[in-house]
């Protein structure tokens, strides 16, 4: 990051973010553990989906993001949307954000704000459990994970059968 740095955060970060989320799953990255920068801020992605997933978005969350970027300055800055339609979007001084913790508690912030996150999920396949976005009846991260449930559910009701 450079001096005077504007951070903005817009939706396609909710898939870096799954990704990083993700990434601290499958490689047991703790937060307690000595980590790179970049481990950490994995790591505080996949606590904040916990919680988001385990809580839901209540006045405690929204307490906890707050109390984290409380202090960050912004600015307000007029930007085109995807549609054409003028919108003011608040824009984080960089300077202002050195600690991966308070970035990741802004963009988690910003996300959540404009909708982003609706349908955040984790996979139900007991071997998985990692996060996605998904539609209200979706339950699976991908279909390979979909398909693995129903193989070991069927395999499970034909040893039953044999008994």
């Amino acid at each position: 990051m450079t001096k005077g740095q504007l951070i903005g955060w817009g939706h396609a970060d909710v898939k870096n973010l799954l990704r990083m989320a993700n990434k601290a799953l499958t490689q047991n990255i703790d937060i307690n553990s000595k980590l790179t920068i970049r481990e950490v801020e994995c790591a505080l992605a996949r606590e904040w989906f916990d919680i988001f997933i385990d809580k839901g978005i209540t006045k405690e969350v929204t307490r906890k993001l707050n109390s984290r970027i409380g202090h960050v300055q912004f600015i307000h800055v007029l930007s085109h949307s995807v549609d054409g339609s003028l919108h003011w979007r608040r824009i984080a001084n960089g300077d202002k954000i050195h600690d991966p913790e308070i970035s990741i508690a802004y963009m988690m912030a910003n996300l959540l704000s404009s909708g982003d996150f609706k349908g955040l999920k984790r996979c139900e396949r007991k071997e998985c459990k990692k996060y996605f976005i998904g539609r209200a009846n979706k339950t699976w991260c991908s279909e390979s994970c979909g398909s693995h449930f129903r193989v070991k559910k069927m395999r499970k009701k034909k040893n039953q059968d044999k008994i």
